[in-house]
């Protein structure tokens, strides 16, 4: 009896259960969502298995509501391929949702039909070998695409490169506004590699829209087992900053060049740290190696610039250490190299250019100290004569004339006690300078012998005078003669 009334409560339960699935609408464009709105009343829609949509429909977004009628629970699926899409039945519990069929257009008139590629360059390429990776987007140009995020996998090294865009390009035969999105990709193994992209995303007018990524297979080669670490397939080119010729001794200097090629920050290090041993001669520091974006934003191929710090520890001559790079010639299946041949510098010590600065610079002091005080003379015996012009210019009468005359001096002598003193001086500090004549008539007419007047003897002395200077002396003796001009 018990066993029935048991029988009776689960065959009411399972009465009383339902489980309806149903879509928003049966076509759509590629690209479109669609909403797949699934009701159960006396079940549990946490354990609805969604697994069996993963094939053909990406589910976006999922909404869940309760109420007293059951619950309900819509998904939002965009299609992944075109065509007649079948709608799988989703089991939940010992029940199933209805099947249901979903027709995927490629394009209509609110959604533009779009083409996706994946080129690879080159197409098999060799384990470390950087390759350009191009994700190819063609459509009517009213789409807003953003860069999709490559899944990481273990076997490769993907990293993210530029973009660009053209319209009116052709492909696949229309013509279309073409998206380029670019990668450099590095395979770290051999063998056969598949490379997935989750949905594109798009945005056409404020309408969200995701069409499926194109997948892609390659093959990558192996490098030869005898090849040393460290070593890319590929040819390196080195640009190297120019050297001075000469360098003072103890003063560290860089030196800084620029490799694009295949290398790894830890590859390069590895390969200059073989090459770059201290000597007696020079000290070298560990290499700084910082990686800069290529002029190329497409380009796969890494760059570093690399700045050597270097210490002369000898004078003389010195050479720099030659840096060689390896690589692999894939086209000649051998170890190949380029080498940056370093250059020969002149070390000098700099203590005694510092001696020798310091003389020149002592020796342009005295000169131009020299110079200066010429000058200063020069001047202050110029100022002397035309003080001593001016005060015979102005004489009144023959005593004031002979008192003015006695003073004059271009060496700052006092004034002389007679004429006779003065002339015996004036011949004796100065040159050009005649005096005789004009003193001889200057003392005839103090006595009351001469017939000459104030006036020719005052104009005698200015023309005489007016062309003297002081004779070339010793040093020490124009010293001394500035010093009286001074005190005058």
């Amino acid at each position: 009896m018990v066993r029935v009334l048991v029988l009776l409560l689960m065959a009411s339960a399972a009465h009383a259960a339902s489980l309806t699935a149903q879509l928003d609408r049966t076509v759509v464009a590629l690209g479109e969502p669609v909403n797949l709105t699934v009701r159960a009343r006396g079940l549990n829609l946490d354990a609805l298995d969604l697994a069996p949509l993963d094939a053909t429909f990406d589910v976006y977004a999922r909404t869940r509501s309760g109420g007293e009628s059951g619950e309900t629970l819509v998904l939002t699926l965009y299609p992944r391929a075109t065509g007649v899409l079948r709608i799988p039945a989703l089991p939940l519990e010992r029940m199933r949702t209805p099947g249901l069929s979903l027709k995927v257009a490629d394009g209509n008139e609110t959604v533009p039909r779009v083409t996706t590629d994946w080129v690879l360059e080159p197409a098999m390429p060799r384990v470390n070998q950087p390759t350009r990776l191009t994700l190819a987007i063609c459509d009517d140009g009213s789409l807003q695409w953003q860069r999709p995020d490559l899944p990481t996998q273990a076997g490769r090294i993907v990293r993210v490169l530029g973009e660009d865009e053209h319209a009116g390009v052709r492909m696949a035969g229309e013509a279309c506004t073409l998206h380029r999105y670019f990668w450099a990709l590095l395979a770290t193994r051999d063998g056969t590699a598949t490379l997935g992209v989750p949905m594109l995303d798009a945005n056409r007018f404020g309408q969200h829209l995701r069409f499926p990524g194109p997948g892609l297979a390659y093959q990558a080669a192996a490098l030869p087992a005898w090849l040393p670490d460290h070593v890319p397939p590929v040819a390196p080119v080195i640009h190297a900053d120019s050297l001075p010729e000469r360098w003072p001794l103890r003063r560290p200097f860089s030196w800084r060049f620029e490799i694009l090629g295949g290398y790894s920050a830890e590859g390069l290090k590895a390969l200059l740290d073989g090459q770059l041993q201290d000597s007696p001669a020079l000290g070298i520091y560990p290499p700084l190696i910082e990686a800069v974006a290529p002029d190329d934003p497409a380009s796969p191929l890494s760059r570093y610039v690399v700045t050597l710090f270097m210490e002369p520890r000898t004078s003389g001559s010195l050479k720099l250490p030659t840096l060689r790079l390896p690589w692999y010639d894939a086209a000649r299946d051998q170890l190949a190299s380029i080498q940056l041949v370093g250059k020969t510098l002149t070390v000098f010590d700099s203590r005694w250019q510092y001696v020798v600065q310091g003389m020149l610079g002592l020796a342009g002091t005295l000169l131009l100290a020299g110079a200066i005080w010429q000058v200063r003379y020069r001047v202050r015996w110029r100022l002397a004569r035309r003080r001593g012009l001016r005060a015979i210019r102005e004489a009144r009468d023959i005593a004031g004339l002979d008192q003015a005359v006695r003073q004059f001096s271009l060496t700052g002598q006092a004034t002389a006690s007679s004429l006779g003193e003065w002339q015996h001086r004036v011949q004796q500090e100065t040159e050009a300078c005649d005096v005789a004549d004009a003193v001889r008539r200057l003392e005839h007419q103090r006595f009351g012998q001469g017939s000459s007047t104030l006036a020719a003897l005052q104009q005698d002395f200015l023309e005489i005078l007016a062309r003297s200077r002081p004779k070339s002396r010793s040093f020490r003796s124009i010293l001394c003669m500035d010093a009286r001009i001074s005190r005058a």
